[in-house]
């Protein structure tokens, strides 16, 4: 048995943020073919307002279809299993884990899970983003997990 859970959820499919991307993405284009068709002079500032419109267009239709940008950076999730606790909460934090042979005591405070490990370091699990009902779900599996290993749990 084990807890896994993707910590980037899904977003739903958004008709307007499409249309706000392809708006947008319309206006970059528009730009830089009027000053094409008026013979100007394409400077660093069109060059830079094309990029910068084209790249919100596209982030824009990315989210609305449902799409995290997260995503593209990373993943964050959360897993604990007889063998291990990791967790990744954000997409571009490191990947914390420890091994149940190495866990001493686990003690929780203020929405913290602190894991103290066999070799007198501390591993500091922030859950105040987490639900509620998670957060509790989280707690009795560890304290399940605790006992059977024997480990000082105080949850």
């Amino acid at each position: 048995m084990e807890i896994k859970k993707n910590l980037l959820r899904n977003e739903k499919k958004s008709y307007l943020r499409i249309s706000v991307g392809v708006l947008f993405f319309i206006i970059s284009i528009w730009w830089i073919s009027l000053k094409i068709r008026q013979e100007q002079e394409i400077s660093l500032f069109d060059w830079v307002y094309f990029g910068i419109f084209t790249l919100n267009g596209i982030s824009h239709s990315i989210a609305g279809f449902g799409f995290r940008i997260e995503e593209l950076f990373g993943k964050a999730f959360i897993l604990i299993n007889k063998e291990k606790i990791s967790m990744k909460a954000k997409a571009l934090e490191k990947e914390q884990t420890v091994l149940w042979s190495e866990i001493k005591k686990i003690n929780y405070h203020l929405n913290k899970l602190q894991i103290h490990k066999t070799d007198n370091t501390t591993l500091t699990f922030n859950l105040s983003e987490f639900e509620y009902a998670f957060k509790n779900e989280i707690k009795e599996f560890i304290k399940s997990i605790a006992t059977e290993k024997q480990i000082i749990a105080a949850l």
